[in-house]
């Protein structure tokens, strides 16, 4: 950002001042800090906020707070987003808290109707996802509780859906089955993790039976690959155990779990 001249005389201040407040509105706190950047004389830029305000260019920060409130409520944003914008312009919590009250009061605000407005644009969510919808609503201010109330009350609530749940939707079955099982997870691990993906698993076994079938995949073989990747002493009957609840975690089944450790056994003799 380039940095301003520096001024030499009050004059030069006086125009900086006139400038930037016929750009937009700015609080004391604004103008305060741009006037600083023109000049070290504190002197200065107290005469020139003081001739600021007496000329009625400069607004106290009530009457700031309001316009930026009735902008703002007139733009569809919530009392968050109010907030935190006239926080950063420096305004006072118990200001700004009066002028959200006052205008919210004044111009009969309804934050819910605001977020149902919003939301009215969607026939349905088959375009977007929950994430975006929230989102947005949260940068402009609403709360949690407003929104949830509001997407709830739509009449296609049920097509929105989360990222998660969208690739789930969208995914290949036979794909992910395999893909896991070259992980070396079991048959109920790999239920049980494309449940957590959100991928419609009412045909999984008979998808996994063809699989099985064709050759590729071998729940048992993978079961001994997995034995094999840990260093368990199969002679001791509790790491006999750790073994067996290890590959049960990975979602093998009894029977070829027994195999894999059986097989192992043999080849120690």
């Amino acid at each position: 950002m380039k940095k301003p001249y520096p001024a030499s005389t009050i004059q030069n201040v006086i125009n900086s001042a006139i400038y930037h407040l016929n750009l937009r509105d700015h609080s004391e706190y604004e103008l305060r800090k741009k006037l600083e950047a023109k000049t070290e004389n504190k002197a200065w830029v107290d005469t020139v906020i003081e001739q600021m305000k007496g000329y009625g260019y400069l607004k106290s920060d009530h009457a700031f707070s309001l316009h930026f409130c009735e902008l703002a409520f007139n733009s569809r944003y919530g009392r968050k987003y109010i907030q935190q914008k006239l926080k950063t312009k420096g305004i006072d919590e118990l200001t700004i808290e009066q002028a959200i009250s006052e205008t919210m009061q004044r111009m009969n605000v309804c934050e819910q109707s605001m977020i149902n407005t919003r939301l009215a644009r969607f026939k349905d969510f088959s375009t977007t996802s929950a994430e975006k919808v929230v989102n947005d609503l949260l940068k402009r201010g609403f709360s949690m509780d407003d929104i949830s109330r509001g997407i709830s009350e739509h009449t296609a609530s049920d097509t929105l859906l989360t990222k998660a749940q969208i690739k789930g939707k969208n995914a290949n079955l036979e794909a992910e089955v395999l893909k896991l099982a070259k992980k070396l997870k079991g048959r109920s691990l790999i239920a049980q993790e494309l449940k957590m993906k959100h991928v419609d698993i009412s045909e999984l076994d008979t998808v996994l039976d063809e699989l099985i079938e064709s050759g590729e995949i071998d729940f048992y073989y993978n079961c001994q690959l997995a034995l094999a990747k840990k260093r368990y002493d199969l002679t001791d009957f509790k790491e006999k155990s750790k073994a067996y609840g290890y590959l049960s975690s990975k979602g093998f089944s009894g029977d070829e779990i027994k195999e894999a450790i059986n097989s192992e056994l043999e080849e120690l003799g």
